[in-house]
């Protein structure tokens, strides 16, 4: 099936030059491959709630978040949905569906508003055949995302609601996949929540938790991670 670029909020964008420095990825290219990335890169503002792109649809873009957050879900015809993955400002995310040139087997929704980056399927290819550092990039992108997903169905399946809150929020300071998170996370309840599946209560009832537990400081829209590396282990231990 083919489709139209992504839809996006009208409105003038920066060159994308300016937005993809600072992109590990972009930064270890050559001057030549630099140009095409710059010269074919899409930079589109979405709002929160809006489709960057839909399951089903050719897999026509590399997405990565600039600011702002999306997410990869799934949702079924009687409304239930299951949330694989968010993905923070200066993360990366469908290189798989790219990279087999197959429809893509997930939504991508920004979270709240999000500028995105979309590097054109061919760019992608031409990078992956004549760029060793791409390449590089791109096998170790996906080397830690399925270490991130495998980790995901552990916690899906065998933590607690508080574990799951906690590792939600851990996995979003992935040093390679998320190079950019910092200490504080302009991150809601509802988001949480929608990253893990839970309620907007329980995920508050595990943010308490976990504050009580000096992981976290908790204030409007936001969330200080005082101990990250006590977050990750938290609920670990009972597996």
């Amino acid at each position: 099936m083919t489709t139209e670029p992504p839809s996006a909020d009208p409105g003038p964008a920066p060159q994308a030059a300016a937005v993809l420095a600072g992109h590990a990825w972009f930064d270890a290219l050559a001057p030549h491959h630099q140009a095409l990335a710059a010269r074919q890169t899409l930079v589109q503002d979405y709002a929160a709630g809006a489709y960057i792109a839909r399951r089903g649809e050719t897999s026509r873009y590399w997405i990565g978040a600039d600011t702002g957050l999306i997410k990869l879900a799934v949702y079924t015809a009687d409304g239930r949905g299951c949330t694989f993955s968010g993905v923070p400002a200066g993360g990366w995310c469908g290189e798989g569906s790219v990279l087999k040139r197959e429809p893509r087997r997930y939504d991508v929704i920004a979270i709240r508003d999000s500028r995105v980056l979309l590097v054109p399927d061919d760019v992608f290819h031409t990078l992956l055949g004549e760029s060793l550092p791409f390449a590089s990039f791109v096998v170790r992108q996906l080397n830690e995302r399925m270490g991130q997903f495998i980790a995901m169905v552990q916690n899906d399946r065998l933590l607690g609601a508080d574990a799951r809150v906690a590792q939600a929020i851990a996995q979003l300071f992935h040093p390679a996949l998320y190079p950019r998170t910092s200490a504080v996370l302009e991150l809601s309840q509802e988001e949480i929540g929608l990253l893990t599946g839970l309620s907007r209560q329980r995920v508050n009832q595990a943010l308490r938790r976990l504050a009580a537990d000096g992981m976290v400081d908790l204030s409007y829209q936001s969330i200080r991670v005082t101990d990250l590396e006590q977050l990750r282990r938290f609920g670990l231990s009972a597996l």
